[in-house]
């Protein structure tokens, strides 16, 4: 359990996680706790602060008696209510006079911000200004009042996928899939990783589109695609953490394309996929038995143990899916109009879109 309330140095953390990769008994002890079955209520994945340079904190009830309470308007923005509450600030649905438009503020709520926490909204900052995509929430504005920083986003009236009760239609997370792989390939063509995907840190808008939200976990990359040399941070959500990641190797792309099948598996089936991966995509089939097989697959592979066996990058990822789609939506205009007659009242349909 040390390692998992924060006990353990990033050293040992590394040590523990290398020593589960060769023992069979550890290795399911981890993984079991790292999917939160067997943890205490006191110290679920929810009670839980993001992992930050090896360590994890509880947040304790206690703690939240003791933060930083805003005024009813801060820096001209009328608070109206609160939206939800995270390990380092709290979201508010505030009014921005200025344009009478109500928008999202994520506010430092610690009585005494520290330099991890600054750093993050920092950080947050500087990773959502590159991206700008129709799958990722726009930031408006940054500011500080008192030493606190805070940000205003825009305001999406929808519900967070950790809102909706799987398992869901697969044809519905199919098109849940093909957005939230957009916003992926847009942050990793900024150069950001966001390190932190999970159904919390997506949004469903009531018109259908996912957006992509709370990048306070991530990293920039540069021309190789990969976290800085020498940079070994285990950051995150367990539950959601590549494996490559929970042992100690820098986040990649593939290791939020692997955080995005972990989260598509669990929209489809209720429930996230045994640590053995290697047949994902039979399981699906399975226990989906009218899944598309393609879109099986896909999961799958973004699933893979090793990284190498995953899609190289995101655009890969979102052309596969888009073709998934294409394909399913043939299929089901072909199943209305037979291909194998022809005649007065029926025509011929068309071969299968191409992938490209």
């Amino acid at each position: 359990m040390a390692l998992f309330e924060g006990r353990l140095p990033v050293t040992a953390n590394v040590l523990a996680h290398h020593h589960a990769a060769r023992c069979a008994a550890c290795r399911t002890l981890l993984v079991t706790l790292a999917h939160g079955d067997a943890l205490p209520s006191e110290l679920a994945p929810g009670a839980l602060a993001p992992l930050e340079g090896g360590r994890r904190c509880a947040r304790r009830s206690s703690v939240q008696g003791a933060t930083w309470t805003p005024p009813e308007v801060l820096d001209g923005f009328r608070l109206e209510r609160l939206l939800g509450r995270g390990g380092m600030g709290a979201v508010y649905l505030a009014r921005d006079a200025s344009v009478d438009r109500r928008v999202a503020l994520k506010v430092c709520v610690a009585l005494q911000p520290d330099a991890g926490t600054l750093a993050s909204f920092a950080t947050e900052a500087r990773a959502i200004s590159r991206i700008q995509h129709p799958n990722v929430v726009t930031m408006y504005r940054a500011g500080e009042v008192d030493g606190r920083p805070y940000l205003v986003y825009e305001y999406v009236d929808g519900k967070s996928l950790a809102e909706l009760r799987p398992p869901l239609p697969w044809q519905r997370v199919l098109d849940i899939a093909v957005g939230l792989a957009a916003g992926l390939r847009a942050a990793h063509q900024g150069g950001v990783l966001h390190r932190d995907l999970k159904p919390g840190n997506a949004i469903l808008s009531p018109d259908g589109t996912v957006k992509l939200i709370d990048f306070g976990l991530a990293t920039f990359v540069g021309g190789a695609g990969t976290a800085p040399r020498g940079v070994r941070e285990v950051v995150g959500t367990p539950r959601y953490m590549a494996p490559e990641v929970r042992m100690g190797e820098s986040a990649t792309p593939r290791s939020d394309l692997h955080a995005l099948g972990l989260l598509l598996f669990e929209l489809c089936t209720g429930r996230l996929p045994p640590a053995r991966r290697g047949a994902c995509a039979a399981l699906l089939t399975e226990r989906l038995p009218g899944i598309d097989p393609g879109f099986a697959a896909v999961i799958a592979c973004c699933l893979a143990e090793d990284p190498l066996e995953r899609f190289a990058q995101a655009d890969v990822l979102c052309a596969v899916l888009e073709h998934v789609r294409r394909l399913v939506a043939f299929q089901r205009t072909s199943s209305v109009f037979p291909t194998s007659w022809t005649g007065p009242g029926f025509r011929q349909v068309s071969s299968p879109p191409p992938l490209f």
